[in-house]
């Protein structure tokens, strides 16, 4: 997923737009099909968030405005309005209308869903006004390889304004004995050790991606400017929206 995830935003980077940055608290949700992605910035209203598609060979990119996020328990609900645009040589509609997103977690999963409903209203031209179109998209936590390490081609994830995709700020300890050393530098003195249920590791993003590869092994920089080792004996990711 993480691949059709980079193929999606590097679509937008590739038509020449730049969309605007996000934070570290947006989240990015997917469609199975990998065709269908939105960014939500968590918890807040305005504007930021975004989507784009794929539809009958049209790449479509979307601006959303949030103007009501409320809180039930573990879900959110934001309601607000998009402004979408049909990309490249086949540009065309130019639609308009209300939209609704309900995150929640997903049961027996670390994973989050949001159910997105767009409500055509407008546009010129939009051939889809009237129309109400629905998809259940789901938050795509990094996956390893099949070795357990996670490459930076793996644990990436939303799109920055300037770099397009970055690593996953978020992690925490899986290691057996529920202690992991970070270091100077990868395979290099240590430096602090993280500790299961008790520390966060957030990736180092100043430089985007984080993880680098040493001897054939990927490792992570982590905020405190040291290195652990980004494989799934040691590390799994967290979901965003907390």
């Amino acid at each position: 997923m993480q691949s059709k995830l980079a193929a999606i935003f590097l679509s937008v980077l590739s038509l020449g737009l730049i969309v605007s940055a996000t934070p570290a608290s947006a989240t990015t949700y997917t469609s199975s099909t990998g065709k269908t992605a939105v960014v939500l910035n968590e918890g807040r209203t305005g504007t930021g968030s975004f989507y784009f598609t794929e539809i009958n060979g049209r790449s479509i990119l979307g601006d959303i405005t949030i103007t009501s996020a409320q809180s039930n328990g573990n879900s959110y609900r934001y309601e607000g309005t998009f402004h979408e645009q049909t990309l490249g040589p086949r540009a065309g509609d130019a639609c308009t209308g209300n939209i609704t997103i309900v995150r929640q977690p997903v049961p027996r999963s670390a994973n989050y869903s949001a159910q997105v409903t767009w409500r055509v209203t407008g546009g010129r031209p939009c051939a889809s006004v009237g129309q109400t179109f629905s998809l259940n998209l789901t938050e795509p936590l990094p996956r390893p390889d099949r070795n357990g390490d996670y490459t930076a081609r793996l644990a990436d994830t939303w799109m920055t304004q300037t770099a397009g995709l970055a690593t996953w700020p978020k992690w925490r300890v899986t290691s057996a004995d529920g202690e992991l050393n970070c270091r100077v530098q990868p395979n290099g003195p240590i430096k602090t050790v993280y500790r299961a249920g008790r520390d966060e590791i957030s990736a180092e993003l100043r430089g985007v991606n984080a993880i680098t590869m040493s001897n054939g092994a990927p490792w992570m920089l982590t905020s405190q400017g040291c290195y652990v080792r980004a494989n799934s004996q040691y590390i799994a990711p967290i979901a965003l929206p907390r």
